[in-house]
């Protein structure tokens, strides 16, 4: 909601609107098909399975939320699994996890 709460001298500022929207998945299948046009490799596995592994990924960010003291204390019991802002800690987690593998992957090749 404020990252200047959090990271003294951030420059970032907030964002609160993603944490009132809800994310909207409801073309997801559609907006991968797509993608599949312009050369992503998607599988058609992948793409029937989006929403549920959506779903998954989205408990599953809460719930690490959750471990957090502070979160807890400013966001109680309520329920964002379904908020924007899941969906952006999501994308930000899955892209560091394929920077990691690509630079091992790269390490392995040479």
């Amino acid at each position: 909601m404020d990252p200047r709460s959090t990271s003294p001298g951030s420059i970032m500022p907030r964002y609160s609107w993603l944490i009132k929207n809800d994310m909207n998945a409801s073309n997801l299948e559609s907006k991968m098909k797509a993608l599949v046009t312009l050369g992503v490799p998607y599988t058609d596995e992948e793409i029937t399975g989006a929403k549920q592994a959506l779903l998954t990924q989205a408990k599953e960010v809460e719930n690490n939320l959750r471990q957090d003291p502070e979160y807890v204390k400013n966001y109680g019991s309520s329920n964002i699994q379904n908020k924007e802002i899941v969906a952006l800690i999501a994308y930000l987690q899955r892209l560091g996890t394929d920077i990691k593998a690509n630079t091992s992957t790269a390490l392995i090749n040479k």
